[in-house]
C-alpha cells in the first residue's frame, strides 16, 4: 500500500514537473498592454500631429493603445536621452527626427546616448524635402543661373538658416562647396522670420520646406530652384533635384521615424515596423502626411538602419565642412 502511494506521488510530481516548464514558457501575445511613445519636442508641430495620428491607427491594429508623451527641451536632447534609458521590452518606443537623433551628436558634447548604438531602428515614417529658394528679385530661375550669378558676384549675396549647425546651414554649405560659390551665412531664430525677410527681399536665398511658402511661391513672390534631394519631389515633379546639376551632391535625409531602445527583441521590432507600414498605406493617413509636404516612406528596419548610417557619414562631412564645433 505504501509502495502504491509512493508510485502515485512520484507520478504526480513528474506531471507537475512537466507542467511547470510549459506554464513558465507560456507567454502572452505581444502587445498585451499599452505602448509608450516618447516624442522629444513640444506639442503642436506638424510632426507631433502626424505622430499622434500614426500612433492612434497603429494602436487600433495592435489591439493596445500607443500612449504619446511629449518630452521637449534642448532641441530634442531631453526626450532622446530619456528614450535611450527606457526598457527595451517593446513597450517603449521613440518618434524622432534627423536633427534630434543624429545632428545633435555633432553639435553637443558629452551626450548621454550614441545615435547608432543606443537605439534600434523600426521604420522611417516620412521625409520632408527642403528646397533651395531665392527672393523674386534675384535674376535667376534655375540653379545653374543662380550659380552663374553668384560667381559674377562673389560674397555679395547671403543665405539664411535657423542657426549655426542647423540642417539648412549644413545644406547651404554643401551647396556652396559643390557649386564653388561664396555666400554670406546669416543665422536666424526661426523659419518664420526667414520667410518674412525673404519675401521682403532683405534675404537673397535660403533652404526651407516649401509647405509654409506654397502660396507665395505660386504667386511668384519667391522662386524655388531645386529640391535638396537625390530625386524629384513626388508632389512637385516639375522642380529639379539638386543632383541633376550636381551629381556628386549627397544631401542627408530630413526624416521622422520610429526607433526603440537598443536590445528590443527583433520579432517585436519587425511587428511594429509591419504595423506602421500598414498604417502608412491607409489613403487618408497618406493624404494627411502629404498635406504637410512630407513624402511617405514606411521603410523596413534594415533599410532604415542603412539610411541612418549613410546620413551619419554625410552629416559628419557637412559639419566639418561648415566648421561647426560642438558646444
Amino acid at each position: 500500500m505504501r509502495h502504491a502511494k509512493q508510485l502515485i506521488a512520484g507520478a504526480l510530481a513528474a506531471l507537475l514537473g512537466l507542467a511547470c516548464p510549459l506554464q513558465a514558457g507560456a507567454q502572452q501575445p505581444y502587445p498585451n498592454k499599452p505602448i509608450h511613445v516618447v516624442f522629444p519636442y513640444p506639442t503642436g508641430s506638424p510632426i507631433d500631429a502626424i505622430g499622434r495620428l500614426i500612433a492612434d491607427r497603429a494602436g487600433k491594429l495592435l489591439g493596445q493603445p500607443l500612449v504619446f508623451e511629449n518630452r521637449g527641451g534642448a532641441n530634442g536632447i531631453v526626450g532622446t536621452s530619456y528614450a535611450a534609458r527606457m526598457a527595451p521590452d517593446g513597450y517603449n518606443i521613440h518618434l524622432t527626427t534627423t536633427s534630434a537623433l543624429l545632428l545633435n551628436s555633432y553639435l553637443r558634447k558629452d551626450l548621454p546616448y550614441e545615435p547608432l548604438k543606443s537605439f534600434t531602428p523600426i521604420t522611417a515614417v516620412a521625409d520632408l524635402p527642403v528646397a533651395l529658394m531665392v527672393n523674386a528679385k534675384v535674376p535667376a530661375n534655375t540653379t545653374r543661373e543662380f550659380v552663374d550669378y553668384l560667381k559674377r558676384n562673389p560674397g555679395k549675396l547671403n543665405f539664411a538658416s535657423v542657426g549655426n549647425g542647423s540642417f539648412n546651414h549644413l545644406l547651404g554649405e554643401q551647396f556652396k562647396a559643390a557649386a564653388g560659390v561664396d555666400m554670406l551665412h546669416v543665422p536666424y531664430q526661426g523659419a518664420g522670420q526667414i520667410a518674412m525677410e525673404l519675401l521682403a527681399g532683405r534675404l537673397d536665398a535660403t533652404i526651407l520646406s516649401v509647405g509654409s511658402l506654397l502660396g507665395q511661391w505660386k504667386a511668384g513672390q519667391i522662386k524655388v530652384l531645386a529640391f535638396m534631394t537625390p530625386k524629384r519631389h513626388p508632389l512637385h515633379p516639375d522642380v529639379p533635384a539638386i543632383t541633376e546639376d550636381f551629381p556628386d551632391f549627397r544631401p542627408f535625409g530630413n526624416w521622422m521615424g520610429f526607433v526603440a531602445p537598443a536590445g528590443t527583441p527583433a520579432p517585436i521590432v519587425a511587428k511594429l515596423a509591419d504595423t506602421f507600414k500598414t498604417v502608412l498605406q491607409q489613403p487618408d493617413v497618406r493624404a494627411k502626411i502629404e498635406e504637410q509636404h512630407w513624402s511617405v516612406i514606411g521603410s523596413s528596419p534594415e533599410a532604415f538602419a542603412a539610411s541612418l548610417r549613410d546620413d551619419t557619414a554625410i552629416l559628419r562631412a557637412a559639419v566639418d565642412m561648415a566648421g561647426v564645433k560642438p558646444e
